[in-house]
């Protein structure tokens, strides 16, 4: 009797045990739990500052208008008198162009010079015969054998046939004229206007030139574009060519202010306005872009060149000393089916409330807290959804 009495003494000292082991890790496990609401978090405070609320368009920077200059006259690049960055002016020669004579066309020139010295030799003959006549009929009218009218008859075909003789000299030369042309391209009175001079059509810089010497042109007619010679611009009128998103594209309006950020001069910004929204979106890889523009303003005549990537910055709305709060803190409930935005504001126990807050414009990092909202500069927001780098400030601060 004795050993069993023992052993079920020895059965509930365990129980007890167990008992008492469990009754301690639930207690330890409630408190812990309570706890949990003055456990650590990080805060931020709203900042006072000047709030736009702007859309961004990606482009570059393209001059207001580049000029082409292109031959009227096919041939062989003989000479180029630019480089690429040199400025030039309205009228200054930039190139010559060496022609390749058409055979066609110089045997046809060749033909009519023969043709043309064929009538100056049959008028030659005329005009002769004409002098003879006319000289018989003026001694045949001085003795009153003939009339006067037949006088005036032979002097005016003596002069018809003069004047056609005139003709076909000046025939002749235009046929000459025309045989050169067809073998050099310019005759030497012309040659100021010759199609073999490529002349500068306005002043600026030339941005590209496309050919070399002995580099073969097209003429640019009404059946082909011909070969450009030259790219000309001028540098201090530019603008921004860029595109965005379908979705900002029904916020925009000509005249709005832009800043035209370039990234090749240190993200330098310059002033501009918006001129044009495309009225027609392009399809790219999917998603529908609108091209815009906008002047680019260059009041301390910095050297822009042409192509450079640039950002546009369309500025919507200016709010002069807005409160800002990280958008990132910034938390939402379900109230009526709306999603009611709201904010853990720490109070003086060291416990967070939540505060209902008013939301204005953002640039998508800070976002504007309205008037009304129960929060001002000096309050201290809960940072809800801790990054790696808060949470590494945050056990920084434990230690100190």
């Amino acid at each position: 009797m004795k050993k069993k009495f023992t052993l079920k003494k020895a059965i509930y000292i365990l129980l007890g045990i167990v008992f008492a082991v469990a009754l301690i890790s639930g207690i330890g496990y409630v408190i812990k739990s309570n706890s949990k609401q003055n456990e650590a978090f990080l805060t931020r405070k709203p900042t006072i500052q000047n709030m736009e609320d702007k859309v961004m368009a990606t482009g570059k920077i393209v001059p207001k208008e580049e000029i082409e200059i292109k031959p009227n006259i096919a041939g062989i690049i003989d000479k180029i008198l630019v480089d690429e960055g040199d400025k030039v002016e309205a009228g200054q020669l930039i190139a010559t162009v060496r022609i390749v004579p058409n055979i066609a066309e110089v045997n046809n020139a060749q033909q009519n010079v023969q043709n043309a010295q064929l009538q100056i030799n049959n008028a030659k003959a005329n005009v002769s015969n004409m002098q003879t006549q006319f000289a018989m009929s003026e001694k045949l009218f001085k003795q009153g054998v003939i009339s006067k009218q037949e006088y005036l008859t032979a002097q005016q075909q003596l002069y018809t046939q003069q004047q056609t003789l005139k003709n076909a000299n000046q025939q002749l030369v235009t046929a000459q004229k025309s045989l050169q042309i067809a073998k050099t391209g310019a005759i030497p009175e012309l040659q100021g206007l010759a199609t073999t001079q490529i002349r500068s059509k306005a002043s600026g810089t030339v941005l590209e030139v496309p050919v070399k010497v002995g580099s073969q042109v097209i003429e640019a007619n009404s059946f082909n574009a011909g070969t450009t010679i030259c790219s000309i611009a001028d540098l201090s009128s530019l603008i921004f060519q860029g595109e965005i998103d379908e979705a900002q594209a029904g916020k925009l309006k000509q005249g709005m202010d832009m800043n035209i950020v370039i990234g090749a001069l240190q993200n330098k910004s310059f002033p501009g306005k918006l001129t044009m929204i495309a009225p027609k979106g392009k399809d790219t890889n999917g998603t529908i872009k609108f091209p815009v523009e906008g002047d680019v303003n260059n009041p301390n005549n910095e050297y822009i060149r042409a192509g450079f990537s640039a950002n546009g910055e369309i500025v919507m709305s200016s709010q002069k000393n807005a409160l800002l709060l990280d958008e990132s803190l910034i938390q939402y409930e379900k109230k009526n089916s709306k999603d009611v935005p709201f904010v853990e504001v720490k109070q003086k126990d060291g416990k967070f409330k939540k505060v209902n807050v008013k939301l204005g414009a953002s640039d998508g990092i800070n976002v504007q807290i309205l008037p009304g909202s129960g929060i001002d500069q000096n309050s201290e927001v809960k940072v809800w959804n801790p990054s790696d780098k808060d949470k590494e400030e945050l056990k920084e601060k434990a230690k100190k």
